[in-house]
């Protein structure tokens, strides 16, 4: 069911982005009331109810968290520690279940120096000791639609060039292509770091690697693509990626986890199974990790338990691990499965996401949490950082929303951008290297393309900014839950599927629009 402007505006003017922030010190005990989070129960299978935003906002920005003038050091550091850190005391409660937690005070030394040793470069085109918003409102245009009353307020850009109105690729041309059978849908596919390979999996449990010659890539030279690798798993896929490291012998590693089965690691050069990483409960028993990724430099692995996340060291396989409770009792924090794992750019900060609709934050080496944040409609499945980290995509179950959040103003809401999810699957979304386009994949087997350099528009003032699309183009007759672009080639890859609930009368089944099933993985050249 296609959703009208109507119901865009008020699905986006249902979200109030409410940011708690208190100056004034206070007890443990007042922000664990202030900051409590009523926990849901998420399953596997069943999206959480949506619910309003509610961005909790522990102390400040990232940037002013670690600018060297905002931050604590040893010889500026005041006399009220609360004044320093804010509400870090609600955090250090999450972060004291770890192993080797220290007092209170303790950690808001350790942190405060470690923010300053390490601060992150924020190179963005704004004035940081300003604290200016991202984008200066230049002009603002009301018009006053007859019949309507609808209020229209544009937002002019004064940095955006004028060729960025326009996408610069033109529609892509088909490469080739790689048919499944009927109900062997395809669960995305991601290309490795350095482009040589490319990797997806199926509803049968098996991953499928194919090669990928960066030389003739033009449709009548371009070789029939087959699998040089197929591995197989033994219990339903829930999440896989690539390591990150470029060199030759790490960047064909791929990690997988599955139900009831520890996080393996393999060479899909050879299909060997090289590690296993494995978790236990409390009662002793293997669990497997819903989410999955590796730390920017690949020495660690980050895994997606409920209200848990733990850290493997790469080079030690087995089962120890630093384990990372997300939420606790009245302090709050991040409940429900952690669906998502994405490292950021700068590389001491990682992000998750939850089906309970929540993203988290953490700063390493121990993980604190730095802020948590509310906004999805449905549970999230999908982020991803812009290039420079400056800003982190969201997307959810049956959300038609893609969220685009800057993390120099914790749950402020740059944009939304809207597209077409009607079922509890994964869509997959991704930037391009540059930072400038957005693409993702859609219920009807269409790739929507976003230019972030252009302004957003607001129709109504009660409600969010909204990036409206520059292209779309039709890639496959089902849905496209898979896209993934090549990290140096104008190179697109889109896989396509999804599990049908065929109707028992038969005269239904002449809808072919309806009913119209392709499970396909294809490249496209876009340029």
């Amino acid at each position: 069911m296609e959703m009208s402007k109507d119901d865009t505006n008020r699905e986006t003017g249902s979200r109030k982005n409410e940011i708690i922030v208190d100056n004034q010190p206070k007890t443990i005990e007042q922000q664990s009331d202030q900051h409590s989070v009523t926990e849901s129960v998420v399953d596997n299978n069943t999206p959480a109810e949506p619910t309003k935003t509610e961005c909790m906002k522990e102390h400040g920005s990232i940037t002013d968290i670690l600018e060297t003038e905002d931050g604590c050091s040893d010889d500026t550091k005041p006399a009220n520690d609360s004044d320093c850190v804010k509400d870090v005391m609600t955090t250090s409660v999450i972060s004291s279940t770890i192993s080797e937690s220290v007092s209170f005070n303790n950690a808001i030394s350790t942190v405060s120096e470690t923010y300053k040793a390490s601060k992150l470069e924020f190179n963005v085109g704004i004035k940081q000791e300003t604290s200016e918003e991202i984008m200066d409102i230049s002009e603002v245009d009301r018009e006053i639609v007859s019949g309507s009353q609808q209020h229209q307020l544009t937002v002019d850009n004064s940095e955006k060039t004028s060729e960025s109105q326009h996408f610069l690729i033109q529609t892509p041309t088909l490469l080739t292509q790689v048919e499944f059978g009927p109900n062997n849908y395809l669960r995305g596919c991601k290309w490795s770091v350095d482009g040589s390979k490319i990797l997806t999996t199926t509803d049968d449990n098996k991953f499928h690697v194919y090669d990928y010659s960066q030389q003739g890539a033009e449709q009548s030279l371009f070789p029939e693509l087959k699998p040089s690798v197929v591995i197989q798993e033994t219990g339903a896929v829930y999440d896989y990626c690539w390591c990150n490291q470029t060199s030759d012998s790490s960047s064909t590693l791929a990690l997988t986890t599955s139900k009831d089965n520890p996080i393996h690691n393999w060479d899909t050069t050879t299909g060997r199974l090289v590690a296993s990483y494995r978790a236990y409960n409390a009662m002793d028993e293997l669990t497997a990790a819903y989410s999955l990724c590796y730390s920017l430099d690949g020495s660690k692995i980050y895994s997606g338990f409920k209200k848990m996340i733990r850290v493997f060291d790469t080079n030690r396989p087995g089962r120890e691990c630093q384990s990372r409770p997300t939420f606790a009792g009245k302090v709050g924090g991040q409940s429900g499965i952690i669906s998502c794992l994405a490292p950021s750019p700068e590389g001491r900060v990682y992000a998750a996401g939850s089906y309970s609709r929540s993203i988290g934050l953490y700063y390493e080496p121990q993980g604190e949490p730095v802020f948590v944040f509310e906004g999805q409609q449905g549970g999230v499945t999908h982020i991803a950082f812009s290039p420079d980290g400056t800003k982190l995509y969201s997307g959810g179950r049956k959300d038609p929303e893609i969220l685009c959040w800057d993390l120099r103003n914790p749950g402020q809401i740059m944009f939304v951008a809207v597209r077409k999810v009607e079922t509890n699957q994964r869509i997959y979304f991704d930037v391009d290297s540059t930072g400038q386009y957005l693409l993702s994949g859609n219920h009807d087997g269409c790739v929507t393309v976003y230019d972030t350099q252009q302004s957003p528009v607001q129709t109504r003032p009660d409600t969010d900014f909204v990036l409206n699309s520059c292209q779309k183009f039709q890639t496959h007759n089902d849905t496209v839950n898979g896209i993934s672009l090549h990290p140096t080639l104008p190179v697109l890859a889109t896989s396509s599927g999804q599990r049908h609930c065929w109707p028992l009368d038969d005269e239904d089944l002449d809808n072919d629009s309806k009913f119209c099933q392709e499970n396909s993985l294809k490249l496209w050249l876009c340029k």
